[in-house]
């Protein structure tokens, strides 16, 4: 922009003193009656010739919020608005000290007059980058100074996770300033469109005059289109509503509510396909343990010590709890979450660091239950982990009550994988095995007239192998029935598993023989650990899938150091 601007008329820079003076004695007082009595008083006898001190983009920004303020205080016409959606700050705002930058410190001032009014309607909008976990942590405190520890009567505030179609529509920031209808819907305020006396401004960078500035129809023509689809997104994505701190909150509540804040921003709310892992790990035999030594030692003893102690999956192992459901836990490791450089790597990571949390999950409560005298009990922890592909998804509820989530076949079956029975998978294997079944006795009765296997034909071998390995999997599944603590794994994770333990020189020791007993066998610190196979029709109607367990003998997770393979 290149106005010529009047010498004659004031440059709004003249008046910091004033405005500043009237911002800071709002700042200790509650009462609205006296907040709207200050504001009037200043701005009914404030200057009208008034022109930005330059043409760029905050003193422009500055000079319309001065001439709004000043339509309502000293020429009062009513439902004045302002409304800002922002997509990225500059490091000067995240970084804002007032004395570094006169029209930044001119800026909040002003829009912070915007937020102690009344009648001076606002609503703030901003997207957060979910990209950078550093950019994150700076939008929050910045939001907290703006809104969350601030005094005003009350503001609105959406945080919107930024996805690719947002970040292509919007510029850095929009502004528009005009009237508000009279709407009933007071959760946010709609623009009156057929209003002229408008402006909105929209900055498309940090670098000075990379901004336009639209009046009038022009002004209102623009917006319309892009509040049509905010209203309509605000549903969907809206995270939080701000407004003046509860002062009977107290300062660990507070603390815990911007954690997961930043959790919801970290670990993804937009709607795109993502590759990790997710499991769910369930006490077993709790509703027992809980019907014979009462609710009292139950829920004090182990379920709340656990569930404590499950923080360290996120803060060691970066992953994240996604959820608590009655005595069951669970989380997700995304790909696109792990520290590693390469995509490989970072795979690698989310598989590793989500197999080592449920492990030290089942020490956890081991410990646990050992230091309280609970050996002789059934209580365990039985876990279903998946790899794949989910969809994260940011508008699972409504706008009083929204989850954020991930759904998707691969959190389907980690979810079956914890839940189902042994018993249930002894019916699947029968089910898998049935023409072997059927097949074998009559097989067996001509092999025994011949009195040898020599000459049988590929189709009798092959019943004869397949029986051979559903007898197999049944003794394995009824040794299984008895251990406490399992981790259940689909496919694609434990063949990820098993490609990074043989790129550490630790091979299946039975390989020759696995696919006729039945499980893979590994020697990790002179501690064996067996992961037996087994077939599951997650669905009824699809086919089978390989699933995976890995059984965990008290002895091993009191002694093996399972994190050595990392290294």
């Amino acid at each position: 922009m290149n106005e010529k601007y009047d010498t004659d008329r004031l440059v709004l820079s003249s008046q910091r003193d004033m405005i500043e003076k009237c911002v800071l004695s709002l700042e200790t007082i509650t009462a609205q009656g006296t907040i709207e009595n200050i504001l009037t008083r200043t701005f009914e006898s404030a200057p009208d010739n008034i022109i930005p001190d330059s043409d760029q983009y905050y003193s422009v920004f500055n000079y319309y919020l001065y001439k709004y303020i000043l339509k309502h205080y000293r020429h009062k016409r009513g439902e004045v608005c302002f409304w800002r959606f922002i997509k990225n700050l500059s490091n000067e705002q995240l970084g804002y000290k007032n004395e570094t930058n006169p029209a930044l410190q001119l800026m909040d001032y002003l829009v912070r007059i915007y937020f102690y009014s009344d009648p001076l309607d606002d609503l703030a909008c901003i997207f957060i980058p979910i990209n950078d976990n550093s950019l994150i942590r700076k939008y929050l405190a910045w939001i907290k100074n703006y809104f969350y520890n601030a005094n005003y009567p009350s503001s609105l505030l959406w945080l919107y996770a930024l996805d690719s179609s947002l970040s292509s529509l919007f510029p850095d920031e929009i502004v528009y300033l005009g009237r508000e209808l009279d709407s009933k819907n007071k959760s946010m305020a709609i623009p009156d469109f057929d209003c002229e006396d408008t402006v909105l401004i929209k900055r498309f960078s940090h670098k000075p005059g990379h901004y336009v500035k639209l009046e009038g129809k022009n002004a209102n023509d623009e917006f319309r289109q892009i509040f049509t689809f905010l209203q309509h997104e605000y549903k969907d994505r809206c995270l939080s509503r701000s407004g003046k701190q509860d002062e009977t909150v107290d300062e660990i509540t507070y603390d815990k509510e911007w954690e997961k804040f930043e959790d919801v921003l970290r670990f993804g709310v937009s709607d795109k396909s993502e590759s990790g892992c997710i499991s769910f790990s369930d006490m077993r035999s709790s509703t027992e343990f809980l019907n014979t030594f009462g609710k009292k030692i139950y829920l004090n003893k182990i379920q709340q010590p656990f569930f404590e102690k499950t923080k360290l999956v996120s803060k060691r192992y970066n992953g994240r709890i996604d959820k608590f459901m009655g005595d069951n836990v669970m989380s997700v490791f995304l790909n696109d979450n792990m520290y590693a450089e390469t995509h490989e790597e970072r795979e690698q990571e989310a598989i590793l660091n989500n197999f080592f949390a449920l492990f030290a999950l089942c020490r956890t409560l081991s410990e646990l239950i050992s230091k309280e005298g609970f050996t002789d009990s059934k209580l365990g922890l039985r876990s279903g982990v998946t790899y794949g592909s989910q969809l994260l998804r940011s508008n699972l509820g409504n706008e009083i009550l929204r989850d954020f989530t991930v759904t998707g076949e691969t959190v389907n079956l980690a979810a079956r994988l914890e839940h189902i029975s042994i018993h249930e998978l002894i019916i699947h294997n029968q089910k898998y095995f049935q023409k072997a079944i059927e097949r074998f006795p009559h097989i067996s009765d001509l092999v025994s007239i011949d009195g040898c296997y020599r000459n049988l034909s590929p189709e009798t071998e092959n019943v004869i192998r397949d029986f051979t390995l559903y007898q197999n999997i049944l003794s394995n599944l009824e040794k299984l029935e008895k251990i406490k603590f399992d981790i259940r794994l689909n496919q694609g994770f434990y063949f990820k598993l098993r490609e990074y333990l043989e790129k550490k020189d630790i091979n299946v020791l039975n390989s020759d023989t696995s696919e006729m007993y039945g499980y893979e066998e590994y020697t990790l610190e002179g501690f064996h650990l067996k992961f037996y196979f087994s077939y599951y029709n997650p669905k009824g109607f699809r086919d089978y899938e390989k699933i995976w367990i890995l059984p965990i003998k008290i002895h091993i997770l009191e002694n093996l150091d399972i994190e050595k393979i990392r290294f």
